[in-house]
């Protein structure tokens, strides 16, 4: 209960002073690591036929730690291409990440935290990009060898170049059998219905799912140092409405050094 109290009173002040730059990883409760150094890059690439859906790409670059036991936070630097605009790809919001653990492993039904973030856009002139502020619960359950990952976010626009003025949903889901932990096969699921109140309609909103290999490899067992991890994702997720990419392709690389 005090690890729930104090997480919920964290993400407040954080919603309170700050206002997401969105990528392809499902957040877990369990990201929590306290003294270790995180240095991570996420990307995707999308392939279409149609020129103004296929060549997007986002990647990114972060560095985050455990602040305490329940609280986990990352700067992160994005980089998007518009296609559309044939804008080159640049950096476009630095952004800060945070999660809070607010139920011990195993102690209720599913395991319960809460997402903040935070992307402040470096955009400007035609090509400028809003503000924007992402919020919500990450749920995880374990069964049996498999884990099973939930996210559920909302999203608000701020700042002056603001295109919707209400809140976005967007949901993320992944199952992992843990079969092997440098390798593990997975199932995701990436959703975003639109602003909340005037969604366009299904096959007009982005939804994207498909296979995705997990894993962790040991530094020491590759040569490179005497502790830490090597953790990595790599996927191909397909589009499953008009308005999504045929297939994207998306990765995830993260080195983790204790201190």
């Amino acid at each position: 209960m005090t690890r729930l109290l104090g997480g919920l009173a964290a993400a407040v002040v954080l919603l309170a002073s700050l206002a997401a730059h969105a990528d392809f990883h499902v957040v877990s409760p369990y990201e929590i690591d306290l003294g270790e150094l995180e240095i991570e890059h996420n990307g995707s690439d999308s392939v279409d036929h149609r020129p103004f859906i296929g060549g997007q790409q986002s990647y990114t670059l972060e560095l985050g730690t455990g602040l305490t036991s329940w609280w986990h936070s990352e700067i992160e630097l994005g980089f998007d291409n518009d296609p559309s605009m044939g804008q080159p790809t640049v950096l476009t919001q630095v952004v800060s990440e945070n999660t809070f653990e607010l139920t011990e492993p195993g102690e209720y039904f599913a395991d319960l935290g809460f997402y903040v973030e935070y992307g402040q856009s470096t955009t400007r002139g035609a090509a400028a990009t809003s503000n924007q502020i992402t919020f919500g619960p990450v749920i995880a359950k374990d069964i049996g060898r498999t884990t099973h990952t939930v996210n559920l976010f909302l999203t608000r626009q701020l700042g002056p170049d603001q295109t919707s003025q209400g809140l976005d949903f967007s949901y993320a889901w992944q199952s992992r059998w843990n079969l092997w932990a440098p390798l593990s096969p997975a199932i995701e699921i990436y959703g975003d219905t639109g602003t909340l109140g005037s969604a366009p309609g299904f096959s007009r909103q982005q939804l994207l799912a498909g296979p995705v290999a997990v894993g962790e490899l040991k530094l020491h067992e590759l040569g490179l140092g005497n502790a830490g991890a090597l953790k990595y994702e790599i996927g191909w997720l397909f589009g499953a409405t008009q308005a999504t990419a045929t297939g994207t392709l998306r990765w995830r690389v993260e080195v983790e050094i204790p201190f």
